[in-house]
């Protein structure tokens, strides 16, 4: 019923994958009466998010693109919306954050709005390189560029970060090194809130409960020491196929950095850095771990559950 509320695209309003229209008076009116209707409905709810969808399609009309060229980027008229709204929500409910996303398109900070004290801006880091560090790490410099901008203007800065492969959970994803090294450098940067999206629809990806296990105690104490942790998981968990174990994740993480990989989060297979050598002395390694726990059916089950 009201096109003009959806996203110009091409000269078409467009409402199927594209965006809303963030500079319509009357779309945001109506935002902001849905949203604060849901927080009178869910009076225990603290935090509230109003995000983009997820995909591209940003608006194109005449007074959302001066919006993107005065701020310098499409987190500008995005911002300019939320914080509107957040401006209602502080009125009546004075204890609720509202969250928006800075994501693919949005990522990069604005020039000129800044976020209410009462806005989470949460930063996404899907499109960086999961082997090298996001801190220090050539592959990574846009990302360090964005995070550094926004933490420098956001009040409260939340972070969506990814730490295992979409594409194919079972296959290895050699970013075990970076883990502790990334959640220290959100500290650096004033993360206040992290969410480390996982293998939530897997119970057999690559080491899953060594990763969650790793990263619940990094997130407790940051200033830990990971390959202590690492070695305390192995042995608790494994028995004596710890060393194995260890050897092996030695192995896959040390090819991952051989060949320059750029280590995204949706990888359809290893081909592009596993060699056949480094399955055959996996598959070995394997078989050690295997027999170090032999006559021992949960280690067994446990070890087994790897090898796949």
């Amino acid at each position: 019923q009201h096109p003009e509320w959806y996203s110009l695209i091409d000269g078409k309003r467009v409402h199927e994958q594209a965006q809303l229209c963030l500079t319509n008076d009357e779309m945001r009116a109506e935002m902001t009466r849905v949203v604060l209707d849901r927080l009178a409905g869910n009076p225990d709810a603290k935090l509230i998010s109003i995000s983009q969808n997820d995909w591209y399609g940003a608006c194109q009309c005449e007074k959302c693109q001066a919006v993107v060229t005065e701020e310098g980027s499409q987190a500008g008229p995005l911002l300019r919306f939320v914080n509107a709204i957040a401006a209602e929500v502080e009125k009546k409910f004075p204890d609720v954050w509202v969250e928006t996303l800075a994501y693919q398109y949005t990522r990069t900070a604005p020039l000129k709005v800044r976020p209410r004290e009462n806005v989470v801006v949460r930063l996404c880091s899907i499109e960086c390189s999961f082997i090298q560090t996001l801190g220090e790490g050539e592959q990574n410099e846009p990302f360090r560029t964005d995070i550094e901008a926004w933490s420098k203007i956001a009040p409260r800065l939340f972070v969506w970060d990814y730490v295992t492969n979409f594409s194919n959970y079972l296959v290895p994803h050699p970013n075990l090194r970076v883990l502790a090294p990334n959640i220290r450098f959100f500290v650096r940067n004033n993360v206040v809130g992290l969410f480390e999206q996982g293998d939530s629809q897997s119970g057999i990806g690559d080491f899953v409960r060594l990763r969650a296990w790793l990263i619940a105690h990094l997130m407790w104490n940051p200033d830990q020491d990971e390959t202590a942790l690492i070695d305390e998981f192995l042995q608790g968990y494994y028995g004596p196929a710890a060393p194995h174990l260890k050897e092996y994740l030695n192995l896959i993480n040390d090819a991952g950095l051989r060949d320059d990989l750029y280590l995204r989060c949706f990888m359809p297979d290893t081909s592009a850095w596993l060699t056949l050598d480094d399955l055959n002395r996996a598959v070995a390694l394997f078989a050690k771990a295997e027999a170090a726990v032999a006559g021992d059916p949960t280690l067994t089950a446990r070890v087994r559950r790897e090898k796949l």
